[in-house]
């Protein structure tokens, strides 16, 4: 449990967002803030004072959020963390992070506050910044899914000079997805019926529970005992309840397994445990 971090000791934007590593609250305080972003303060620091002019502020570059893949959330708290450099010829004071969903920042963006950063002290540093994402907060609405910006803040050493940038970086943040495979009966003779069960879930991030799926393509798959790759054997559509069902020929000892290919930027792709069966 947490709320956002605050500070008194910052000049221009920094001071107003508050950027300070977190301290330990109480465990019956609220899990999150319901304050604005802090980021909706950044704007400020985009006008240099006198004081800061003549000197170089810092700079903010590669920043990779969940090493550059699509991160993937069900219905549990996630952890997730974002890389970035920064190079301060007057070292550095603070930095903060923070991720958010939208195209626009305003006070309604959702967002993601930062846990905490670490690595950030020194001229030219490879800066850590954490977060958990916290489904029941966060991802109250599936339609969240996909573009996430992450955007970066950082002062100097003496407070003089800050550097904001909203849209540093994205992650694609998709819906977790469930499938099995069922294949049965075990031991069956060679060239009898073999039936193969599945059922694909998908989290609704709008009742915070994994759901059917209806009406999806999954892909059924096999290999032969002592292969090394699969082969496509059909493509089938789930049905109302999110199950499919087929039937095959028995020839071979080998593995089946059902692929769903997911819902770009939105759902994410699962291919199920295999299921071996021994054909006698």
């Amino acid at each position: 449990m947490r709320t956002r971090a605050t500070i008194a000791a910052v000049t221009g934007a920094l001071a107003l967002a508050g950027l300070v590593a977190p301290t330990a609250v109480a465990d019956d305080a609220p899990r999150r803030d319901s304050s604005r972003p802090v980021l909706e303060k950044f704007q400020q620091a985009k006008k240099p004072s006198a004081r800061s002019s003549k000197a170089a502020a810092p700079v903010i570059s590669n920043v990779v959020v969940n090493g550059g893949k699509p991160f993937v959330v069900g219905i549990a708290d996630k952890p997730i963390r974002a890389v970035f450099n920064v190079k301060s010829p007057g070292g550095i004071g603070d930095a903060y992070s923070e991720i958010w969903h939208g195209t626009t920042y305003n006070e309604n963006t959702p967002f993601i506050p930062m846990d905490g950063v670490k690595g950030c002290a020194g001229t030219w540093v490879n800066c850590t910044a954490d977060f958990l994402v916290m489904p029941s907060i966060d991802l109250t609405s599936n339609a969240r899914a996909g573009k996430w910006n992450i955007g970066v803040a950082v002062a100097d050493a003496g407070f003089l000079n800050e550097t904001v940038n909203e849209k540093a970086g994205s992650v694609t943040i998709l819906r977790e997805s469930r499938l099995t495979t069922d294949a049965t009966p075990e031991g069956v003779k060679k060239g009898k019926p073999l039936t193969v069960n599945g059922s694909l879930r998908i989290v609704n991030w709008n009742a915070q529970n994994f759901g059917a799926y209806a009406n999806q393509t999954v892909h059924l798959e096999f290999m032969k005992k002592g292969a090394t790759a699969y082969s496509r054997v059909k493509t089938l559509k789930t049905d109302k309840a999110g199950n499919v069902k087929t039937t095959v020929t028995a020839s071979a000892d080998g593995y089946w397994r059902y692929v769903y290919p997911g819902v770009a930027s939105a759902i994410a792709p699962k291919t199920s445990v295999a299921d071996f069966i021994d054909v006698r």
